[in-house]
């Protein structure tokens, strides 16, 4: 299936997609006066090892650059390592001409957006997701930000990239757990967004999907369904008014979820594997309080519980689960706010949900697994 390369352009950012995408970005750079100032490429541990060399190799110029790594992981998205970076920009004399290029997943894209908003007041970036979740979630909007002690995510700015390159090949170099954790957020993109597109997805289990090549037609209709319409979003609410507040399906348990692993021992879950945990509870939610019917709660529970780990909290966990939530930036009058679903396809935004019904909703993730 030969797809464009350049799929959307965002107000302020455009996206390309395929795998010759990343031969665009010097001419890219040369259209937008991106070409003179200096450029800084962040990468992780890991994607400095696996997807920089594929970067170089099909983009060579790019390789008499500064290269500034950070470690793996969602413990590098502090201030302190972002204050690091700014002091990198200083020393090497970055001016607001420079040019910020972000190559790994949601971490790096994150961090390294906030780095770029806050450096000078605000310097160019450009995003090449390399993770699932990258390419359809993490990169695509513009919000930036970096965690508070426990919270996910409490600082941060709204600010675009001026583009992003998606090469699908970098899909190669990842673990499963990773395809995994991406595929939640297609998942999250189809209920709230595009019921044709769960209808089909549906048909094919979470292991099928890790058995079918990242080239196949489903997988492309997938990452293009789901950028493309997280950009349709971005293009009406750019700083979350209103419309965009749908993308949060399965976030607010989700993010507290995530937190909560890290904090307290249990094995650290990806954004996506907790974000996967969110949606079958904001879908038993979404049954009770926006009439779900309860054969499409029973076939998105079946769904996700047949290709995500359970996650044993315990019931002496909940009340700490419910108080993260309570710090989520969707919250308003102390209430916690969800976005739900009538049916696949018809989201429901900002609904309160008291801590009874979480917690019923907590109860009804183990017990249907």
């Amino acid at each position: 299936m030969k797809l464009s390369s350049r799929i959307i352009k965002i107000d302020r950012t455009r996206i390309f997609f395929g795998k010759d995408s990343l031969a665009e970005i010097q001419k890219f750079r040369r259209s937008v006066h991106l070409d003179k100032g200096k450029v800084f490429i962040l990468v992780d541990t890991v994607t400095h090892e696996l997807c920089l060399p594929v970067l170089l190799k099909q983009v060579s110029q790019l390789a008499e650059n500064q290269i500034l790594i950070i470690p793996d992981g969602e413990e590098a998205k502090t201030l302190e390592t972002a204050n690091r970076l700014w002091k990198d920009l200083m020393t090497a004399h970055a001016g607001r001409d420079a040019l910020l290029i972000t190559l790994g997943g949601g971490v790096v894209t994150d961090l390294g957006g906030f780095v770029a908003a806050g450096y000078m007041r605000g310097i160019p970036c450009i995003h090449i997701p390399t993770t699932l979740l990258g390419q359809v979630d993490a990169s695509i909007g513009g919000k930036t930000g970096i965690n508070l002690d426990s919270v996910k995510n409490l600082v941060g700015f709204f600010y675009s990239p001026t583009a992003i390159f998606i090469d699908p090949r970098f899909l190669d170099t990842l673990p499963e757990a990773q395809l995994r954790s991406g595929l939640a957020e297609i998942i999250k993109s189809v209920l709230v967004g595009n019921a044709g597109l769960w209808n089909k997805l549906k048909k094919h289990p979470v292991v099928e999907m890790f058995r079918t090549p990242n080239d196949s037609v489903i997988w492309q209709h997938l990452i293009v369904g789901a950028i493309t319409f997280k950009s349709q979003i971005i293009k009406e609410d750019f700083i979350e008014k209103k419309r965009r507040a749908t993308l949060n399906f399965g976030h607010t348990i989700g993010h507290a979820i995530e937190s909560f692993s890290h904090l307290k021992g249990y094995r650290p879950l990806l954004h996506g594997e907790a974000v996967a945990i969110g949606m079958i509870c904001a879908a038993y939610l979404s049954s009770v309080k926006t009439g779900l019917p309860k054969k499409d709660l029973e076939e998105i529970s079946t769904y996700i519980h047949s290709g995500f780990d359970l996650f044993p909290f315990q019931s002496d966990d909940q009340a700490a689960l419910i108080e993260l939530m309570t710090h989520d930036k969707k919250n308003r009058d102390g209430r916690v706010r969800f976005t739900l679903i009538s049916a696949p396809g018809s989201p429901r935004i900002n609904i309160s949900c008291e801590p009874a019904e979480i917690t019923d909703a907590l109860n009804y993730y183990l017990q249907s697994s």
